[in-house]
């Protein structure tokens, strides 16, 4: 009889794991990759190849959930949880545990009359009965706890009924138990078994047979990969990973052996005396790690992996071989009279293009439509809108250079000057603005000693990537059979910078030392700001180069040479080709200087005192994604002394932080630094609708001439005359935070830790270019971009768990009530937004405020269920004081349907909620 019950249960979970493959047919395909894997244990084992990729996320493989995870044990621990059925931990099965189907069990609460036909169907009824607000008993024999919280339930059984059998269950709860036999073991051995089994005759239809030499090939790849993320990404020194190259090999060893052991042994215990055999299974093993192995210890292997990993030359060969590395050339200048040679490191660029619009993830955020009604990027500019080349390509790719030195030494240190490096980057207007910022996908071009460039000069440096530019509009590129051609857009960059590309006059005291317009520095400095002069044109541009070389003059009105990139057929410099940097100019330039000046003003009318000032930042309570970008203390001088975005955020908060301190509102220092306030939150706008900028033109000139006038001892600086041409440049340009600098500055920080941790200055450029070029080949072994959306402390989505104005709010969008994710907070776009944040939203033809009550996850789909706030501005603060009830409507927002993509805080300021704008939205007509 027992033998009988046995074969019953044992094809009863063979029968259950049959329709469980075969309904795990439809996720069989890894989303990473698209390999086809024979049922979801195999698609676990198979994410383990995916680990080291860069920015990849494991989507759960079973049907009808739309989770994602950013790590592998965050796959592991959610299908542990979620889909216990679906996956076994070696050494512990999660595998759904059948009895048999003569066999029900019944609800262990009296008046609870529901009978379920397995165990695992009964723990989910009681877990239900749990989250009712009732007390249940565990089920099991011999334990007589209660409880009523789910987790603790989950945690018991997790804990101490993990190993659990059909006989575990208490008696009392089996109905028709008489089929049942004492220590009939379900689930673990038997089922393993049973599905190594199937999954080995099943893989037939799925997988192409691996011989073991792919299976040696796969195992070296993916140690490859990790070493790699330790050198490229992380920055491990080479002699580090060598020795952890070296001991990995050790312990490989020393468990090969500890492997043969037991194979020996295991086989002797099954009589199984076939030395052919046992030698075959331990070769086999063998060979796995053979990619690490020394010289010594190569005879021992057939492998051709064999060592390939072993030494710092065999591993940088195998990565340059095996993964999408993009060499540098070494282009030598020439010698000087010592008979030195100079040179410099070019990453050819029509190489590094294809390698990333080859990338899936790029491509996925290629964007060709542009904004209607207003301003949203550089494509929306006239510069781009007007260039002929894009007129007739208008699929093609829109490079944007960046160049800049920096220093890889102390910059106050004895080499300050030795070891500067100029370098060019290059990222594409092609690819979504929310994805451009990131630093991981800006290319290299060059890198080469900025006195190197003094002493050959623009031509000799520049000829190749121009030489390849021309090539690129001309000719184009072919990516997976498409032709795809690109011209130059704009070359990025300081004031400092943009002077030596565009072959102007890089000193504030030259006479016209504008690359906008023709105005000299006596007239800016005398004539009022409103006053326009005639803007450079690519004719007048030549005109003057023309002049200057007939008359070998050093410079005429302001250009001392022709720049290379003039030659190119569809860019000047002149057209205008060099966009400002508003970080420079605005946040480093005219706030340093002008905030300084208005904060001496107020401590002189006894306002308040620097001190007291100083005290006020460091008690205000700014929120964790405010702090990180806030100055800890105001310095008294010229300058308030912070970083670009210190001086921008300060600005910002600043009303907010001296609140009580304000005696006079209508001050008209106070009322100059509001209107300044109020031409950055139109600058830094990420869209910007036309009828703005002839707004913003007024702003400019009024707080100009105020500034003049309420200060004339303080002369306007030349960034002051920069700022009168910001309406005109964003017209040509777009919003100008997406041709500023700040994100390609922060390319430099990889180039510093590279030198700091290799402590390497012979030959910098070549040692820089390689390891740069090493990192984004691990970039574009993953994805180039990460998901949009990341959310990975949701929760399952239960509209009836909620208060009714949230089940109304959901009630209009179907999509929500299956397959959808809870939370507090979600990063979108590499923004965070938490519960009890404010968004933006579009009301009526205006915009208004929405609080932050729940985030609601749908695969891509972000909505924001918010409380939609009413708001009084305070034009004498530049400040909005938001209030709402309990009454107040609750609305459920999509992302896309923001008026604004930047979530605010609200802070108290005398019993009130008060919120600053970072920017001015734009809602689109």
């Amino acid at each position: 009889m027992a033998e009988e019950t046995n074969s019953n249960i044992h094809l009863h979970v063979r029968s259950n794991l049959d329709g469980q493959r075969s309904h795990g047919r439809q996720q069989e395909k890894c989303k990473i990759c698209g390999t086809l894997c024979a049922n979801i244990k195999a698609y676990i084992k198979h994410c383990l190849i995916h680990k080291n990729e860069h920015n990849v996320r494991f989507p759960c493989a079973q049907p009808g959930c739309l989770k994602t995870c950013a790590t592998y044990k965050g796959l592991l621990t959610h299908m542990s949880r979620k889909h216990e059925c679906n996956h076994s931990k070696p050494g512990q099965s999660r595998d759904k545990p059948y009895i048999d189907a003569s066999i029900s069990i019944k609800c262990s609460l009296l008046f609870c009359q529901s009978e379920c036909a397995d165990i695992q169907e009964l723990l989910a009824h009681l877990r239900n009965h749990i989250v009712d607000g009732m007390s249940v008993l565990c089920p099991f024999s011999n334990c007589e706890k209660k409880f009523n919280n789910k987790k603790s339930f989950s945690s018991h059984l997790s804990r101490y009924q993990r190993d659990y059998t059909a006989y575990s269950v208490k008696p009392a709860l089996i109905v028709q138990g008489d089929q049942l036999t004492p220590n009939v073991h379900v689930g673990f051995s038997e089922v393993d078994s049973d599905l190594t089994e199937e999954s080995h005759n099943e893989s037939e239809d799925f997988q192409d047979d691996n011989d073991s030499g792919d299976n040696i090939a796969e195992y070296t790849r993916n140690i490859a990969l990790f070493l790699l993320k330790l050198l490229a990404k992380y920055l491990v020194p080479e002699s580090t990973i060598q020795t952890i190259v070296e001991e990995m090999y050790g312990l490989y060893k020393l468990s090969r052996e500890c492997a043969a052991k037991h194979v020996q042994k295991t086989l002797q215990d099954a009589n199984i005396l076939n030395e052919e055999l046992t030698k075959d299974i331990l070769d086999g093993v063998a060979e796995l790690g053979c990619s690490l192995a020394p010289l010594e210890d190569s005879s021992k292997f057939v492998s051709p992996q064999c060592g390939v990993l072993r030494s710092t030359f065999l591993r940088k060969n195998y990565f340059k071989r095996t993964f999408s590395y993009v060499a540098p050339i070494e282009i030598n200048l020439g010698r000087d009279s010592s008979g030195k040679s100079y040179f410099f490191h070019y990453v050819p660029i029509l190489e590094t293009l294809k390698v990333i619009c080859q990338d899936k993830s790029v491509q996925k955020h290629f964007v060709s439509t542009r904004l209607e009604n207003g301003l949203g990027d550089i494509s929306d500019g006239q510069i781009y809108q007007q260039c002929a080349f894009f007129k007739e390509n208008p699929e093609a790719l829109q490079i944007i250079l960046y160049q800049d030195s920096f220093e890889i030494v102390n910059p106050l240190g004895s080499a300050r000057t030795k070891h500067k490096i100029l370098a060019v980057y290059y990222t594409l207007g092609n690819i979504d603005v929310r994805f451009r910022s990131q630093v991981d996908q800006m290319q290299l071009v060059l890198l080469c000693k900025e006195k190197t460039v003094k002493q050959f000069g623009q031509e000799a440096l520049f000829s190749k990537l121009v030489g390849d530019l021309k090539k690129l509009e001309q000719e184009g590129i072919s990516v997976n059979g498409n032709l795809l051609k690109g011209s130059l857009l704009a070359i990025l960059g300081d004031n400092l910078g943009a002077h030596f590309i565009g072959g102007f006059c890089e000193s504030f005291n030259a006479e016209n030392y504008c690359r906008f317009c023709l105005r000299t520095k006596t007239q800016i400095r005398e004539e009022p700001p409103y006053v326009e002069g005639e803007y450079r044109s690519p004719e007048s541009y030549d005109r003057s180069v023309r002049i200057a070389q007939e008359t070998q003059a050093t410079s005429h009105a302001g250009v001392k040479f022709d720049s290379s990139f003039n030659s190119l057929s569809y860019f000047h410099v002149a057209s205008p080709g060099l966009p400002p940097c508003l970080a420079h100019d605005l946040f480093e330039g005219v706030l340093d200087y002008d905030l300084a000046m208005f904060l001496q003003y107020f401590v002189d009318s006894r306002w308040f005192t620097f001190d007291l000032l100083n005290d006020e930042l460091k008690r205000f309570p700014f929120s964790t994604s405010d702090s990180k970008d806030v100055m800890h203390s105001v310095r008294k001088g010229e300058k308030i002394g912070g970083q670009a975005v210190e001086n921008w955020y300060f600005l910002r908060f600043f009303p907010m932080i001296v609140f009580s301190f304000v005696s006079d509102p209508e001050n008209p220092v106070w009322e100059l630094m509001l209107k300044l306030k109020s031409i950055v939150e139109i600058v830094v706008s990420p869209m910007i609708d036309h009828s703005e900028l002839a707004y913003l033109k007024v702003l400019v000139e009024e707080y100009l001439e105020d500034r003049r006038r309420l200060f004339p001892d303080k002369r306007l600086r030349p960034k002051h005359h920069f700022l009168s041409h910001y309406p005109w440049l964003i017209l040509k340009f777009g919003p100008l935070t997406r041709v500023w600098t700040l994100r390609f500055e922060s390319k430099h920080v990889f180039f510093k830790r590279c030198v700091r941790y290799s402590s390497n200055f012979k030959n910098v450029t070549a040692t820089l270019t390689e390891r740069h070029q090493l990192m984004q080949a691990y970039f574009c072994d993953g994805q180039l971009f990460p998901d949009s959306v990341k959310a990975d402390r949701g929760t399952e989505f239960d509209p009836s768990l909620y208060a009714t104005n949230i089940q109304r709010a959901v009630h209009s969008r179907p999509i929500l009530q299956q397959n959808c994710e809870a939370s507090d907070e979600v990063t979108v776009f590499g923004t965070r937004y938490r519960k009890g944040m404010y968004v933006v939203v579009k009301h009526a033809k205006s915009w208004t405020f929405a609080c932050i009550l729940l985030v609601l996850v749908s695969g891509e789909t972000v909505n924001f269920v918010a409380r939609q706030c009413q708001y009084t501005y305070h034009i004498k603060y530049g400040l909005y004081e938001v209030y709402s009830d309990s009454n107040s409507n609750v609305v459920c927002i999509e992302f896309k349907g923001l008026a604004d993509y930047f979530p605010l805080t609200a802070y108290r300021i005398r019993g009130s909620e008060m919120i600053t704008l970072k920017n001015k939205p734009m809602c689109q007509k």
